[in-house]
C-alpha cells in the first residue's frame, strides 16, 4: 500500500513539474538526474527516459557544470542560488541561454539529499539583445562570456558559438584587458565605465572601439558579472580621415570656400619664381603656406632658410640677412655667410618684414631688382640665386602712407598676394583643426584622446581667436596633456580661456551690434539652429535675428 502511495505521490509530483512552464530538473547528492520535467525536455531536446539516471553535465554541456555550479554551489552555502544567467547546450549543439536558480532537497529529517533546479529561456531577451546595433555581451564573476550577440560577432569575427564560455581577454585581445578593464572595474566600483579601447579581431586587424560596461546583479543584489557594450568607431575614424584628405593641402586644412580658393592657386604659384606676399594676421599660419609653396616648386630640393624681420635688432638683423667679412668691424674675425648666402638655389622667407627697418628696406630692394648683394665688408657682390616670400601681420598699405614703409619695395614683393582669412572667418575649420591637433598631441605626448566634448565644441565655434591657429592649437595642447582620459571636457581648458570666452559673450549681449555672418552661423550651430536660443544670447528678439540674417545672407540652419 505504501509503495503504491509513494507511487502516486510520484505521479502527482511529476505532473506539478510538467504543469511549470520553466525548464525544472532535480538531482541526487551525486549530481545524477532524478527528475526532468516536459519544458525541460522541449529546451534541451532531450527525453525524460534518457536524462533520468545521468550526471547532469552530460545533459546540459556548459562550462558552468566544471566550475560554478549553481547546485553545488546551493549546498556548498546553504541557501538558494537565485537568477544566474548560463548558456547550455540543446541535443543539436545548439546555444541555449538560460536564467538558473537552484535550491537543496532535504528528506524528513533535514538533511540534504540533493537540489532542484529551474531553467527559464532567456531567448526573447537575447533575441532583443542581437537586434541591438551595438556589439553586446555579458560575462559571469569570472570574466567568462555568457551572451554575446550578432553585432559583437561582426566586430571581433567570432562567432557566438566560440565566444560563450570563454574569458573575454580571449576574444578582444586588447591592451586594456590586461590592464584597465573596464567590466572589471565596472564590477568592482558598481559604476557605468565609458571608455575607448584599441582592440585585435579575428583577423589580427586593429579596431578602436568605444565601450560601455556596467554590473549584473541577481533578484537578491548579489553581483552576477557584468555587460559591455561594443561601438566600432573605425568607420567614423576612416571618415574622419577621408574628411581630413578632402579638405587638406599639404601641411594645411580648411573647408572655407575663401582658404579652398587660395589652395587652388597654389601649385600655379609655386611652379613660378615671383615674389609671393603672404598678409594675415598673426597665427593664420603664413609660415605653412610658405613652406607649402617652396615645397611644390622647382625649388624644392634647395634650402629654404626664415628670417624672422621683428626678433633681431637693426645691427645684427642686417648681417644675419647679408653676412659679414672679416674685419668688417670690430669683433669679426671671420668670414660669415648671411641667410641669403645660405639660401643658394632655395627660399627665401622673411617673415614679419613689416618691422623690417628703412636702412634694411633699401638694400633688400637692390636684391630684389638686381639679384646680387653684398655682405658687410665685401669689396664686390654676390648673386643671389633666391625666390622671396615674405609675410606680415601689419597693414603695409598704411605704413606706406605714412612713410614707414617703402613704396618701391612694397611694389617689388607684392607680385602675388595671399590674403589669408583669421580663424574667425572660418569657423567651420575648427573641428577639422582640432581632429588633427588631437592626432598631433595624442603621438606628442602618447595620449588617447579622440573628442572633446559637445559643450568644449561649442566654445570653440563661438570664440573669437585672436591668436588664430596658432592660440587653438596652444589650447588644445594645453588640454591635451591635462586629459587622462579619451574626451576633453570643460574641466581641461585653461580658466583664462574660459573667463574670455564668458566675457566675450557678454560683451556680444550688451553692445546690440550686428554680429558677422561667421557669429551667426557660429551660434546658430552652438543652438542647433534654435533661433529663440540665438536671439536670447544676443539680447534681441526673433524679429531682428531674422532681419540680421536676411541682410547677412545667414541661410536657416
Amino acid at each position: 500500500m505504501a509503495d503504491n502511495d509513494n507511487c502516486e505521490q510520484l505521479k502527482y509530483f511529476s505532473h506539478i513539474m510538467d504543469s511549470v512552464a520553466d525548464g525544472v530538473f532535480t538531482v541526487d547528492r551525486d549530481m545524477h538526474v532524478i527528475a526532468f520535467n516536459r519544458a525541460a525536455e522541449l529546451m534541451t531536446g532531450i527525453k525524460r527516459a534518457d536524462a533520468v539516471g545521468r550526471p547532469c553535465h552530460e545533459i546540459f554541456r556548459t562550462s558552468v557544470c566544471d566550475n560554478g555550479c549553481p547546485v553545488r554551489e546551493a549546498m556548498k552555502k546553504g541557501k538558494p542560488v537565485t537568477n544566474r544567467e548560463v548558456t547550455i547546450k540543446n541535443a543539436e549543439d545548439k546555444l541555449i541561454p538560460v536564467s538558473v536558480s537552484a535550491s537543496i532537497l532535504y528528506d524528513d529529517e533535514g538533511n540534504p539529499i540533493g537540489g532542484v533546479e529551474t531553467l527559464r529561456s532567456m531567448k526573447r531577451i537575447y533575441a532583443i539583445m542581437d537586434s541591438v546595433a551595438d556589439g553586446l555581451f555579458t560575462v559571469d564573476e569570472g570574466m567568462h562570456i555568457t551572451h554575446f550577440n550578432k553585432a559583437a560577432e561582426e566586430i571581433t569575427g567570432v562567432s557566438a558559438q566560440e565566444a560563450i564560455g570563454r574569458p573575454c581577454y580571449e576574444i578582444f585581445k586588447s591592451e586594456a584587458c590586461t590592464g584597465a578593464c573596464p567590466m572589471v572595474e565596472a564590477i568592482a566600483t558598481g559604476q557605468s565605465i565609458q571608455r575607448e579601447v584599441e582592440i585585435s579581431d579575428r583577423k589580427g586587424r586593429k579596431k578602436l572601439i568605444s565601450v560601455s560596461a556596467s554590473t549584473l546583479y541577481d533578484a537578491a543584489g548579489n553581483v552576477m558579472g557584468g555587460v559591455e557594450t561594443v561601438r566600432d568607431l573605425t568607420p567614423i575614424t576612416a571618415i574622419k580621415e577621408e574628411i581630413r584628405e578632402k579638405y587638406s593641402f599639404r601641411s594645411l586644412v580648411s573647408r572655407n570656400p575663401a582658404m579652398r580658393r587660395l589652395f587652388d592657386v597654389m601649385e600655379d604659384i609655386a611652379a613660378s619664381n615671383a615674389t609671393v606676399f603672404l598678409n594675415g594676421e598673426s597665427g593664420t599660419g603664413k609660415e605653412l603656406f610658405a613652406r607649402a609653396i617652396h615645397d611644390l616648386s622647382p625649388r624644392r630640393e634647395g634650402p629654404m632658410v626664415i628670417v624672422n624681420c621683428g626678433a633681431l635688432p637693426e645691427t645684427l638683423l642686417e648681417s644675419e640677412i647679408f653676412g659679414v667679412r672679416k674685419g668688417a668691424f670690430t669683433g669679426a674675425t671671420e668670414n660669415r655667410p648671411g641667410r641669403l648666402e645660405l639660401c643658394n638655389g632655395g627660399t627665401f622667407f622673411l617673415d614679419e618684414i613689416g618691422d623690417l627697418p628703412l636702412p634694411l628696406q633699401v638694400k633688400l630692394l637692390r636684391v630684389l631688382e638686381n639679384h646680387e648683394f653684398q655682405p658687410l665688408g665685401a669689396r664686390s657682390p654676390i648673386k643671389a640665386d633666391v625666390r622671396f616670400i615674405t609675410a606680415t601681420h601689419r597693414n603695409l598699405e598704411e605704413m606706406v602712407a605714412e612713410g614707414t614703409f617703402r613704396q618701391d619695395l612694397y611694389f617689388r614683393i607684392n607680385i602675388v598676394t595671399l590674403n589669408i582669412p583669421p580663424l574667425r572667418d572660418r569657423r567651420e575649420d575648427i573641428p577639422l583643426l582640432v581632429d588633427m591637433a588631437l592626432q598631433r598631441f595624442n603621438l606628442t605626448y602618447n595620449k588617447k584622446v579622440r573628442s572633446v566634448s559637445p559643450e568644449v565644441l561649442k566654445l570653440l565655434l563661438t570664440h573669437s581667436f585672436p591668436g588664430n591657429v596658432r592660440e587653438l592649437l596652444n589650447l588644445i595642447e594645453q588640454s591635451v596633456i591635462l586629459c587622462r582620459g579619451t574626451e576633453i571636457t570643460l574641466d581641461h581648458l585653461p580658466t583664462n580661456f574660459l573667463g574670455q570666452s564668458h566675457e566675450q559673450a557678454q560683451n556680444t549681449r550688451r553692445s546690440g551690434k550686428i554680429p558677422t555672418a561667421a557669429d551667426l552661423n557660429a551660434l546658430l550651430s552652438r543652438y542647433s539652429g534654435n533661433r529663440a536660443e540665438v536671439a536670447r544670447e544676443l539680447n534681441i528678439d526673433r524679429t531682428t535675428l531674422w532681419r540680421w540674417m536676411k541682410r547677412l545672407g545667414v541661410k536657416e540652419f
